[in-house]
């Protein structure tokens, strides 16, 4: 992505985290497809409602096998159907609106860290 183009304020990377998403009184664990300190992008197998409100948890890796486990809310602010292989998915991202200082600084942390190896 060429970064001059880029309009998010938060660095995004593509990576595939695991992802547990609750809304209401279902969840799911998927992978996300890229995420930033603000949001992240997945898939799944279900719509979501548009500014349905969720609980995360996201595992951030820290290196030597560790992982820090961040837990906050967010908001569903896109929704977008596709078809592969005569299958429907949804293209989802949700932005995390109830999240700590300390935890969008460890995603920040990943991310940079990411960025620096290339």
């Amino acid at each position: 992505m060429d970064r001059l183009n880029e309009k998010r304020k938060m660095p995004r990377i593509e990576e595939r985290l695991p992802i547990k998403i609750i809304e209401g009184d279902s969840g799911m664990v998927v992978e996300t497809k890229n995420i930033s300190a603000s949001g992240a992008y997945f898939t799944t197998d279900k719509p979501m409602p548009l500014m349905s409100r969720v609980i995360i948890t996201l595992l951030i890796p820290e290196g030597e096998g560790k992982n820090s486990k961040i837990e906050c809310g967010g908001t569903v602010v896109r929704t977008v159907p596709t078809t592969q292989k005569d299958r429907t998915y949804y293209e989802t991202a949700i932005f995390f609106d109830d999240i700590t200082e300390k935890a969008k600084n460890t995603i920040l942390k990943h991310i940079n860290n990411m960025l620096e190896r290339g």
